[in-house]
Order: structure tokens, then C-alpha cells, then sequence
């Protein structure tokens, strides 16, 4: 698979698509083992369970992302690339900036950070 940074937008679209429905899907349901599936050793490190639930009740914007999420752009970077959603939320009103973050790592594609603003 080429890195990230080389894919053009709709094949980088196809790539994130699934990899941020994972993640706001694991959200909702506070899903820690789904939520950080592809996760870098170094994120999982600094993003642990605990601190996963903890998140959940300190900002349940997090746990109300709606599905009509909206690819809007890419960053590139020389090793990765974040991807910026329009985010909506079943709770709260207005639209909010969901960013993904991906590098080639060893092992394939792995997932460096991820919010949602």
C-alpha cells in the first residue's frame, strides 16, 4: 500500500473513510479495544484506556459524534497526513473539526492522533 502522503484524494478518502467510521462508531459505545484498533504504539501509550474513559465523561461531545461526518481536506506531511472531517453531533449544535492523523509506520498505516475540535 502506498504511504498516506502519495494517495490522491478520493483513494485517500477511501483509505480514512472506514478507519474514522471505526472510531466515532467505538465512541458512541465507548469501545476502547475498537476505538484504538490501528493505533501506534506511541499514541496507544499516551491515549490509554483509562484516559479513553475518562475522556468520555469529561467531553461527551465525543460520544455524540452524528454519521454525518464530511471529508473536507488533507495536510500532508513527509510521512503523514492528517485528515480533516466536518463533524456534527447528535447533543450539541453547530459543526465541529474532526482530525485524523496517519503515518506509515513498520507495519502498514498506523493511526498518530485523532480529535475532534
Amino acid at each position: 500500500m502506498p504511504k498516506p502522503n502519495e494517495l490522491e484524494k478520493e483513494q485517500l478518502k477511501s483509505v480514512a473513510l472506514p478507519i474514522w467510521k471505526n472510531i466515532i462508531e467505538a465512541s458512541r459505545n465507548q469501545d476502547y479495544a475498537k476505538f484504538s484498533r490501528g493505533f501506534s504504539s506511541d499514541l496507544r501509550g499516551k491515549l490509554s484506556e483509562e484516559h479513553f474513559r475518562q475522556s468520555c465523561i469529561d467531553f461527551p461531545l465525543i460520544t455524540h459524534i452524528a454519521d454525518d461526518y464530511e471529508f473536507i481536506n488533507s495536510i500532508q506531511r513527509e510521512n503523514g497526513i492528517s485528515i480533516l472531517w466536518r463533524v456534527t453531533s447528535t447533543k450539541y449544535a453547530g459543526e465541529f473539526l474532526g482530525i485524523l492523523t496517519l503515518h506509515s509506520g513498520e507495519t502498514g498505516v498506523e493511526i498518530t492522533g485523532v480529535s475532534v475540535n
